[in-house]
């Protein structure tokens, strides 16, 4: 009689022991592949399964266009022609599903274009673009695409602001490795952190081979919803490249063509503004064509000489500085670094390099902790890395790298506001790296401030203009790294009782402010009671930083 208590009754007792151990091994945390039991692994599921179109739209993506506060440009692919590629948009509701829109909220939009492109799995990906126009600034829209009958869900998308508002974007450096396993926790990471971001911006090598159907699709899986709803600002490094510009590039990422008018550089050479920022797309990948250099190279002096924006971001694959092996790229840096220097870019972003780089011009540093020039980054999103060089690209080219990271997969999240850009780099695990803060007021200077730490914002910061001094005589005391508008204390400390007696024998001077850029600049007359011969540093104090200058000696 069999025991219907026993779910075992009717197996094997071989079964009973496997199960029995495999249950052992999963509550001490180990799991039992197919070969440890002796049993045939499952067959890989093919590629061109995984990743074969149908008639429901996929790789959804949204691609920014030079008017985006009133329209925005969407990228899909699925199987339909031509004359039946559409989407719907309409301002988004509080509900849909059971609740319809109201009649004629609705508007339908042909597909301006439909491109079919040949593919490594032994079929054609079709891919469609559609531009909503007419777009309120500042407003949530939703759409749709497909075919009349086939459908995407139903994606949120923000028009930008007519005029400057804050908002936030993400970077990343090369993906190009490991894209199905390593990369998606990077992308859901990132927005997990900024959600609310309006942009991503790619700095190439988003794949590793150029015209594999496969790894586009793993791109496009690693992004998944987030594509649809976040615009791409992405420009090609050399992996999108195999004997030309990868097939799918264009059909993909209908830029705007608005570049320096190169029929090779369509679409990887663009610009737009976006709330108060001039993003700028280069294509570093033709530094050894002097023709399109030159024509870029022309074509970014003019958008940076006649730039209404208050911010600039430039981005591009190979870097001004590197930072792994006996890489350099001399044609980028002699070309563009200076125009990046001369006009005030911001951030430049790079890639290329597989490990994660900071720095800026040597000339520009004016404290430990504060530069005035551009920041220039690398960075890598996925999970193939290379070992640093120690810095000799940057200063044996007259910069300085401030902070490196290598084997780590990173993200960069970029907060625009009216006078600042906070830059955080962070971890895969979501760990913060390295950060700045760049300040700018309106006639165009800048600081660039590293994040403060309980170790920088201590020590001999303060610059004077003379170390030798008779009493009642004024010294001219600077120092960088301040909140705008911060309060500081003046003291004329003996410098025997620095960090050994504390302040009570300080002489206070007086008190002073910090500018709109964190700078603080003062004149400080000697103590009439400073001793003669007797040796001090000043001392500022203030919430943010305790700093001293250099030994000064009265001399009468």
């Amino acid at each position: 009689m069999n025991d219907t208590r026993k779910p075992w009754s009717l197996r094997s007792r071989q079964a009973k022991l496997v199960a029995a151990g495999t249950g052992a091994l999963l509550i001490a945390g180990l799991a039992l592949g197919p070969a440890a039991l002796g049993v045939a692994a499952p067959p890989v599921y093919p590629a061109a399964e995984v990743h074969k179109p149908s008639p429901i739209p996929d790789r959804i993506i949204l691609i920014p266009t030079t008017t985006p506060a009133t329209s925005q440009r969407v990228s899909w692919r699925a199987e339909a022609t031509a004359d039946d590629a559409q989407a719907q948009i309409l301002e988004a509701p509080r509900a849909l599903g059971q609740v319809q829109p109201a009649p004629g909220a609705v508007t339908g939009v042909k597909a301006m274009a439909s491109t079919p492109v040949n593919t490594t799995l032994g079929y054609a990906s079709t891919y469609h673009t559609v531009e909503f126009t007419g777009l309120k600034p500042n407003t949530r829209y939703t759409y749709r695409v497909g075919d009349g009958t086939n459908w995407s869900a139903w994606t949120d998308f923000t028009t930008a602001a007519s005029a400057f508002e804050p908002f936030s974007f993400i970077y990343y450096g090369d993906a190009q490795n490991y894209i199905d396993s390593a990369v998606p926790r990077v992308f859901r990471q990132a927005f997990a952190d900024r959600p609310q971001a309006k942009a991503i911006v790619n700095a190439g090598d988003l794949i590793d081979s150029a015209n594999s159907e496969e790894q586009w699709g793993q791109w496009f899986k690693a992004g998944g919803f987030i594509d649809g709803q976040i615009n791409n600002i992405s420009i090609p490094g050399n992996h999108e490249y195999s004997g030309g510009l990868s097939t799918f590039w264009r059909p993909q990422f209908p830029y705007p063509d608005n570049g320096p008018g190169n029929p090779e550089l369509k679409q990887t050479v663009y610009t737009l503004d976006y709330q108060g920022v001039r993003f700028i797309g280069l294509d570093s990948n033709v530094q050894s064509n002097a023709t399109l250099m030159a024509a870029q190279t022309a074509w970014l002096e003019g958008l940076l000489k006649d730039n209404p924006n208050k911010w600039t971001v430039v981005t591009f694959h190979h870097p001004v500085y590197s930072t792994t092996g006996t890489r350099n790229n001399p044609n980028v840096r002699a070309q563009w670094a200076p125009l990046f220097e001369k006009y005030g870019v911001d951030l430049v972003l790079q890639g290329h390099d597989h490990s994660y780089g900071r720095g800026n011009q040597v000339a520009a540093r004016k404290s430990a902790t504060v530069h005035n020039g551009v920041a220039y980054v690398v960075s890598v999103s996925g999970g193939k890395m290379y070992a640093l060089n120690g810095g000799e690209n940057w200063t044996n080219n007259g910069a300085e790298v401030r902070s490196t990271s290598q084997n780590t997969q990173l993200y960069q999240l970029i907060d625009v506001d009216k006078d600042a850009i906070t830059f955080e780099a962070r971890y895969a695990n979501g760990e913060h790296h390295d950060g700045f803060v760049i300040r700018k007021n309106d006639q165009g200077e800048r600081t660039v401030n590293d994040l403060r730490t309980p170790e920088n914002t201590v020590g001999e910061q303060v610059v004077v203009d003379k170390t030798s001094v008779r009493r009642l005589e004024e010294v001219k005391v600077s120092a960088y790294g301040y909140d705008p508008g911060e309060k500081v204390a003046i003291r004329w400390r003996p410098q025997e009782d620095d960090a050994r007696r504390g302040d009570r024998d300080d002489l206070l001077v007086g008190y002073g402010k910090a500018d709109e850029l964190g700078r603080f600049e003062q004149d400080v007359r000697v103590p009439v009671l400073a001793k003669k011969n007797g040796v001090y540093v000043v001392y500022l104090d203030s919430q943010n930083q305790k700093i001293t200058s250099p030994a000064i000696t009265v001399t009468r």
